[in-house]
């Protein structure tokens, strides 16, 4: 990248978090949405989620002491194979950034040496009747989020080993946060690293391979319109401003690059919604040009809670054309 960094921020948007009562799980509203997305993520680069420890590899006629990708035993066909994943709290975890990123949302975990440099009214959402978007859609402390994500579980012969730059915590020792976080003493907002082609290195991982497809489900209950919009956005499908997400581990790197692709949304709308179409219990499937309408109205929708300039501060940063170049594989 030329001696860029290869990351960017998304300043924080103008105003205070926007907070409300959220609506509750204990049943379905009939005036909101609930189902699920039926998604398939393409992987662009290698994507890796450690298991937590490492382990020897065979790669041709060597070795390797590898990082080792997530995985879990999955029944099929009467017997159990360990099959390799990508967990649904991993990509929660990176669409939920994304989602604070592009709405007023609070910033939920601070260390007390950073909360100088945070805006004010940013901090984390306190009484389960006074939550941020983010907070609704995902979860805050004794509340249950709206949306909840299935494992995407690899193809079979998607497992690949690749060498990868080593890599160093940021900031190590210092105070607060370094200058190139700041502006005039405050922090430039959330941090994004952009698309790029993995450079080779010696620290060994094993990955998902690029150009694997991995189904994903992921269950929304009690929604409305903006909401799932919103939702919809930080995958990266909205209609005028899509985008690859990032997920998982060495992001600095170049791994983790994955398009979202919508196949179908199941759509429930509550017991009282249905039984006016004769349809309870039944779920109305959205596909084809049904779906592109659908997915267009939430969006539209969704600019009630989303701010213009951030979200196309991060479509900059997530911009595609990232991966025509390398990451940097030297320390930066």
């Amino acid at each position: 990248m030329n001696g860029e960094k290869p990351y960017d921020f998304v300043p924080f948007p103008e105003g205070r978090p926007d907070r409300k009562q959220g609506a509750g799980q204990d049943k379905l509203d009939a005036r909101l949405l609930s189902g699920t997305l039926e998604l398939t993520l393409h992987t662009l680069t290698p994507v890796h989620v450690g298991l937590g420890y490492s382990d020897f590899i065979k790669a041709g006629n060597q070795e390797y002491l590898a990082a080792l990708q997530a995985s879990k035993p999955i029944r099929e066909d009467d017997t159990t194979r360990r099959r390799y994943l990508i967990p649904g709290s991993s990509i929660k975890g990176a669409v939920r950034s994304i989602v604070e990123a592009i709405t007023r949302s609070c910033i939920r975990i601070t260390q007390s040496k950073h909360r100088p440099y945070i805006p004010q009214g940013y901090g984390g959402c306190m009484s389960v009747n006074d939550l941020c978007i983010a907070c609704r859609l995902f979860g805050a402390q004794d509340y249950q989020g709206h949306v909840s994500f299935e494992d995407a579980v690899a193809p079979k012969g998607s497992l690949v080993l690749r060498g990868t730059p080593l890599l160093w915590t940021p900031a190590r020792g210092g105070r607060g946060l370094p200058p190139r976080y700041l502006d005039r003493d405050r922090a430039k907002g959330r941090k994004f690293y952009r698309h790029a082609r993995p450079p080779s290195g010696a620290d060994p991982r094993a990955c998902i391979k690029s150009g694997a497809e991995l189904p994903l489900r992921i269950h929304f209950l009690n929604l409305s319109e903006a909401e799932l919009g919103v939702l919809l956005t930080a995958l990266g499908l909205h209609p005028d401003h899509p985008f690859p997400i990032k997920l998982g581990g060495g992001k600095p790197v170049g791994l983790g690059s994955v398009q979202v692709k919508c196949q179908r949304i199941n759509l429930l709308q509550g017991a009282d919604a249905l039984k006016a179409t004769g349809r309870l219990g039944q779920a109305r499937t959205l596909v084809g040009s049904d779906l592109e309408a659908f997915v267009a109205r939430c969006a539209n929708a969704a600019s009630a809670l989303i701010d213009d300039d951030a979200l196309g501060e991060l479509e900059t940063i997530l911009d595609e054309a990232g991966l025509q170049e390398t990451a940097p594989a030297d320390p930066y």
